[in-house]
């Protein structure tokens, strides 16, 4: 297993760059799971995910746990929620540093949280249809904590990127928690719901619902499952959502992720993430699945990003919650990972 994929593109001629803004915009708290698009007029743009607590993790034997265990988020005292905020940045094309930064404002669609769990998460960035979007996962309209996909139409310009408009997606049957669905960059309005197997949803913005919440009213729209196939790796965890999906080189490509939980030496549950590099060809026959693989040796890293720029992917990720990365990778990097053998799927 390749345990450190920044390490091996930077000996192979790629590059990291952090993501970071001035500190006095997050006082301290994460920046993490950033997503990355390249726009038509060639700007790089970046969605930075502001989290408003530190993450502590107790890494690799965790002999370091604190008094509140092998892992712990600190909130600011007077805000022990675990909010979310965005900025929607450019990036510089050379270095892929942060060059200009906004936040997003949402305070037109924004209704009274009641649920722990704050914002906008893990929001992969976009355009479909020349519409810039922003889509992730939103918690805390329900006092249960119930989780839905919301596609949000941004503005933007150099001065000021408001949230024009927030969609909720809802599906059917009923389930408690949607998350992780990977925009089709060359398919407007369709998501991969699941990737393994294969479940590719399209939702229909025009079909515009007011649904009252405690707390005020919310746009939702439908969706629909539209492609699928039975072609199934059998006995690996499960392949959740990371990147957007994108072209690549007549296919299509991903970034997927997945967690190995256990129980830690204090007794709660804990996790380690993987990620692996998936591609479909043109009409969705999986041709690649890579064996799983780490940014960069930590336990908690998340992949939300993923572009190409000549022969490089531009891959964006978070580490511990504390920090976001921009990874250069050349594309014949992709040579040197295992794969997982096609013939063992089922049919």
């Amino acid at each position: 297993m390749v345990n450190n994929l920044a390490k091996l593109s930077i000996e192979n001629g790629g590059s990291i760059s952090p993501s970071v803004i001035p500190g006095d915009l997050t006082e301290g708290t994460g920046l993490c799971n950033s997503s990355i698009f390249i726009d038509s007029n060639g700007d790089i743009l970046l969605n930075l995910r502001h989290v408003h607590y530190s993450l502590y993790h107790s890494e690799f034997e965790q002999k370091y746990y604190s008094g509140w265990g092998c892992l712990a988020y600190l909130n600011p005292e007077d805000d022990i929620t675990l909010k979310t905020g965005n900025y929607l940045c450019k990036l510089d094309p050379d270095t892929f540093y942060i060059k200009e930064y906004i936040k997003v404002d949402t305070s037109k669609n924004d209704i009274k949280p009641i649920w722990e769990f704050i914002g906008l998460e893990d929001a992969r960035i976009f355009r479909w249809n020349k519409k810039l979007y922003i889509s992730g996962v939103r918690r805390d309209i329900k006092d249960n904590g119930e989780g839905r996909m919301e596609l949000c139409e941004l503005h933007y310009t150099k001065n000021k990127c408001v949230e024009k408009s927030r969609l909720r997606i809802e599906v059917e049957p009923h389930t408690y928690l949607e998350k992780n669905w990977m925009p089709i960059l060359d398919m407007p309005y369709h998501f991969v719901r699941w990737s393994n197997p294969l479940e590719i949803v399209k939702v229909d913005p025009t079909k515009k619902t007011k649904v009252k919440v405690q707390e005020g009213k919310i746009t939702t729209i439908p969706c629909k499952t539209v492609i699928t196939n039975d072609f199934e790796f059998p006995d690996i965890r499960s392949q959740r959502g990371g990147s957007q999906v994108i072209p690549y080189k007549g296919n299509r490509i991903a970034i997927l992720h997945e967690c190995d939980y256990w129980i830690n030496e204090g007794d709660t549950k804990d996790a380690k993430y993987y990620h692996r590099f998936i591609i479909w060809d043109e009409n969705w026959n999986t041709i690649k699945l890579s064996k799983p693989f780490k940014f960069m040796d930590a336990q908690i890293e998340f992949c939300v990003g993923l572009a190409q720029k000549g022969n490089d992917l531009l891959i964006t990720y978070g580490y511990q919650d504390n920090a976001a990365y921009v990874l250069r990778m050349p594309d014949k990097v992709l040579d040197y990972l295992e794969y997982e053998e096609l013939t063992t799927a089922t049919t």
